[in-house]
């Protein structure tokens, strides 16, 4: 991926319409359904970011036909249950991406998950995905006591059912992974949550995927306890994705630092309880939000309000809740987010770090960020977007409303999600300006 930095100037006001890519999680979900279904599929106002096109590769690789029929559309002709051995996969950036190739890599005699980003997922550890995959009698393996990639997985003499125990507290993905899984082997599966399940939001777009693509998985209301009956087996469909949740919370949070602003955001899932958390939030945080369907009419908050949010069911809006939390005149305090350490970088510390760069008032807990809000940001200094795209366009909206802008190195990361937020926020008119540095 060629480097790309950026300086984002102050802005005086943001106005037009502009809509985020599909959910990079909803994608990539589907388009592995999709892949493990025989016959024709398609994936509607699907993403087209680095992570899932990573995704697509993979699936290319197991022997799918994709295909983009329009901008957002993907065409998938699925393979079915039996993937080929044998296979090298690169998990590009993407957590999800990794986690669920390397649990259905397991159902092949030999499969090779790695990461083009070593110094990025390739320090993220899966040790519990390991473990869990082990107890269906999986041959797997990582790099290290926990786990990082490459992983090399396969079935050994057969996967069977039964009861599996896995720990959902570091990330929900692992437990995705399972679920995808589960159908393949071809056995009654009962899976146990048996700690604190992060991102429940995440495992509930699990379930929907696979309830699309004809798979029944009963569960709790806490989905801490899972049932998926063998003998099921994956169904072509038509898939519909809705905006990324990350994407839109940067664009959101965008147009809120920017009094006077008006923009129109489309696409937005107003069923999704972490969207509807961040909304709420970001109207307790002064913004003008009205939702309209799928439209949202933003409006820039004049002055920003302090804010305590329990962060734990919107995790992917925290960084940019964050970074309007900078110009309120008060703490404002993000907690039970600890999960969020464990993204493309650690979204805690890390984070922490560029706004203090930036020249805001920040600090941490192991569990939340605690932003001591002044009311201003100086900015006028060099950041850099830590290989996640999440950090970038937080630190975007954070260079808006800053008295003398932000240079952000690493914002090539941004396509991970969101390939057109530059261009998008220059069309509703922010000062961005490409810069090539010797």
């Amino acid at each position: 991926m060629q480097a790309r930095t950026v300086h984002v100037s102050p802005c005086e006001s943001l106005y037009g319409a502009a809509t985020p890519p599909g959910a990079k999680s909803g994608t990539t979900r589907a388009v592995l359904s999709a892949t493990l279904a025989r016959g024709k599929s398609q994936v509607i106002n699907g993403g087209t970011g680095d992570n899932i096109r990573a995704m697509v590769r993979a699936c290319e690789t197991f022997g799918a036909r994709i295909s983009q029929a329009n901008d957002g559309i993907w065409e998938i002709e699925g393979v079915g249950h039996t993937l080929p051995d044998g296979c090298e996969l690169d998990a590009g950036n993407s957590g999800i991406v990794l986690r669920l190739l390397a649990a259905i890599g397991a159902s092949t005699k030999r499969c090779v998950v790695g990461t083009s980003n070593p110094e990025s997922l390739g320090r993220r550890g899966n040790y519990e995905l390991i473990a869990a995959l082990r107890q269906f009698g999986a041959e797997c393996s990582g790099q290290g006591n926990d786990a990082c990639p490459p992983l090399v997985v396969g079935c050994g003499k057969g996967l069977h059912g039964g009861k599996i125990t896995i720990s959902g507290k570091r990330s929900s993905q692992f437990l995705s992974g399972l679920l995808f899984l589960s159908p393949l082997v071809g056995e009654n599966i009962e899976i146990e949550v048996v700690d604190q399940l992060s991102s429940r939001g995440m495992v509930q777009m699990t379930l929907d995927t696979l309830r699309m693509a004809g798979i029944t998985v009963e569960s709790n209301h806490t989905l801490t306890r899972l049932r998926v009956a063998g003998g099921q087996t994956y169904q072509s469909n038509t898939f519909s994705v809705a905006s990324d949740a990350s994407s839109m919370a940067g664009l959101v949070a965008a147009v809120g630092t920017v009094p006077g602003s008006e923009v129109r955001i489309e696409g937005v899932a107003n069923n999704d309880v972490g969207t509807q958390t961040m909304l709420d939030a970001l109207r307790q945080m002064g913004m003008s939000i009205e939702s309209q369907g799928t439209r949202l009419i933003c409006r820039g908050a004049t002055n920003v309000q302090s804010i305590r949010l329990d962060g734990s069911t919107c995790q992917d809006s925290v960084l940019p809740m964050a970074a309007l939390a900078c110009f309120a005149r008060g703490t404002s305090v993000f907690y039970n987010v600890e999960t969020l350490r464990f993204k493309e970088c650690d979204r805690i510390s890390d984070f922490r770090r560029e706004l203090q760069a930036a020249g805001a008032d920040v600090s941490e807990e192991r569990d939340a960020i605690i932003v001591h809000g002044r009311g201003s940001v100086k900015g006028g200094t060099v950041v850099h977007g830590r290989h996640d795209h999440s950090v970038i366009m937080a630190l975007t909206a954070v260079a808006l409303r800053s008295k003398m802008g932000l240079t952000i190195q690493g914002a090539e990361a941004v396509s991970q999600t969101y390939p057109t937020f530059f261009e998008d926020l220059r069309v509703l008119g922010a000062p961005i300006e490409e810069l090539t540095l010797a």
